[in-house]
């Protein structure tokens, strides 16, 4: 691993020497903030090497760090035994950024002391049922409180119960009016053309975003593709609603080779064992017989009507993907599932728990809430554990119909030949391969309408396909300079910075066309990257 000091040495090696600037001709976008970068080693590799290629196409990039102003942010976790800041964050951002030679400024250069006490002042004003819908100087903050408040406990919703909860979302609260005023500050001294962010919610990047916007500035955000050292750019253009994989059009109606459906079939079987290729995160796919199978996910032999598969994300994951969700919370729709199903005794539910509880280590496990509120499952209603040596494709194989909040077993499952119900929104939403849902009643009568027999769901096998293959491969650039075993670096590549200029490699040049013109991210050569 590539850590701490042992990192920064290999920055110091690596940008010893800046890359002669190539300017490319007639630039959408040269001033360039990304705001947030943090000091760890993952985070700093993507976009500190990110922005030095963008310097060396002509843009003036600037990096905006944390150094420990901010109260809460949502690198500090509840169960963490020592600050962020002190274990890793702004313990190694200082040398990481002075070693990587990149242009950056600190937070507490943006506001005085009388202003952040105004902040937590303010806070404190704050009306407990107002945290989610706050608003401060016309800008929403309270979306951003509330997903820090899930990722800092690491649960699935607000408890407004909770006076824990409630002096965090206070302290969240005036951590983001900070940096709205840092934000506008850093915004107007650089005169910044357009903000580049990883992740792009929560307090810690989703309130510049959300300054930005308000600007009428072009916000792209970078995400981290399920394969290895991949990433693809969410577009956020107000006032428009952000675009993620808007390829979409012009690749629907074509369809794959030969060679893709092949591509796409090996990608599955390593992701069926390897769900994201950067985590160090190991599945065993059985080789048992449907009949075991079946009768480890709880069926009987000859099950009576159909089985029905319930993928549940991470609870503190699923506020941050959905998308328009039909739900207040992803477990009021767990909730309401089972209830359902416990009026149609022939129709049978298998919950498969996602299987990140356990190596994340959420803190509302979803048995144990299960468990609270309803201390009996119907008898047609069958949970497999996160522990469990069932991979979501065994359990895909035995189903008949599948239900998802945001989770991408749905487009794994419409790409399997099946029928999906998408609770939640999120990326796969809207794409034609999925029933979508946005109110609990309209969930509830589409149950109804197919336990009666009153309507059948469309399967769209071949469209979820082309969508999968551009999520996946054509849609997503990957970054040959790393490797990682997420949170850690375990390599870089890279001897120089002049091997990411111009030229040098296609990949990067794409990636760079992308965020300084707007253009359309396409991998060049997606056959290439099996």
């Amino acid at each position: 691993m590539l850590k701490g000091e042992a990192y920064t040495q290999r920055l110091q090696t690596i940008c010893a020497h800046l890359p002669e600037i190539t300017e490319l001709p007639d630039l959408r976008y040269r001033r360039i903030l990304i705001p947030g970068l943090i000091g760890g080693e993952f985070q700093f590799t993507l976009l500190g090497f990110i922005a030095h290629a963008l310097r060396a196409r002509g843009a003036v990039v600037t990096a905006l760090l944390c150094d420990e102003l901010l109260p809460a942010c949502t690198v500090k976790k509840v169960d963490h035994y020592e600050s962020a800041c002190t274990r890793w964050c702004h313990k190694n951002s200082h040398p990481f950024v002075e070693a990587a030679r990149l242009p950056h400024r600190w937070y507490s250069e943006f506001i005085s002391p009388a202003e952040v006490e105004q902040c937590h002042r303010c806070a404190e004003q704050i009306a407990v049922e107002e945290l989610a819908e706050f608003k401060w100087q016309d800008i929403p903050l309270g979306q951003h409180i509330t997903r820090s408040i899930e990722s800092f406990f690491k649960v699935g919703a607000f408890d407004r119960q909770r006076p824990d909860m409630i002096a965090q979302a206070r302290r969240f609260a005036a951590s983001a009016m900070m940096l709205v005023i840092i934000g506008e500050r850093a915004l107007d001294e650089y005169r910044i053309d357009k903000v580049l962010v990883e992740d792009g919610m929560k307090i810690d990047w989703g309130v510049v975003r959300e300054v930005a916007r308000r600007r009428g500035l072009p916000v792209d955000i970078i995400h981290i593709g399920a394969r290895g050292a991949c990433v693809h750019v969410e577009q956020d253009r107000y006032p428009q609603e952000p675009e993620i994989f808007a390829q979409w059009p012009l690749y629907c109606e074509m369809p794959l080779t030969e060679v893709q459906h092949t591509q796409l079939d090996a990608y599955f079987q390593r992701r069926a064992i390897r769900p994201y290729e950067d985590i160090h995160w190991t599945l065993t796919q059985s080789d048992e017989d449907a009949a075991t199978i079946r009768h480890r996910m709880g069926l009987p032999e000859q099950p009576t009507g159909r089985v029905w598969g319930l993928f549940p994300n991470i609870s503190f994951d699923s506020g941050l993907t959905a998308r328009t969700p039909a739900f207040a919370t992803a477990f009021e729709w767990l909730l309401t599932t089972i209830q359902f199903f416990q009026h149609w005794p022939q129709e049978h539910l298998v919950i498969k728990i996602h299987p990140a509880e356990k190596l994340f280590g959420v803190l509302d496990p979803t048995m144990a809430a299960l468990n609270d509120a309803l201390p009996q499952l119907p008898d047609n209603v069958h949970l497999v554990p996160a522990d469990t040596t069932l991979t979501a494709h065994d359990i895909l194989r035995q189903l008949d119909i599948v239900v998802v909040y945001t989770s991408t077993v749905g487009l794994e499952a419409a790409c399997f030949g099946l029928p999906v119900i998408n609770v939640g929104g999120g990326w796969n939403a809207g794409r034609g391969f999925t029933t979508d849902v946005t109110c609990p009643q309209q969930y509830l009568q589409l149950l109804e309408e197919l336990c009666i027999g009153w309507r059948q769901l469309p399967v769209a096998t071949e469209l979820a396909r082309r969508f999968a293959y551009l999520a996946f491969f054509r849609g997503v650039i990957p970054l040959g300079y790393y490797q990682a075993d997420y949170p850690n670096i375990t390599a870089l590549h890279l001897n120089n910075l002049d091997e990411l200029a111009t030229g040098r490699e296609p990949m990067m040049d794409t990636l760079c066309r992308t965020l300084l013109y707007d253009e359309l991210l396409i991998n060049p050569h997606p056959e290439k990257y099996l």
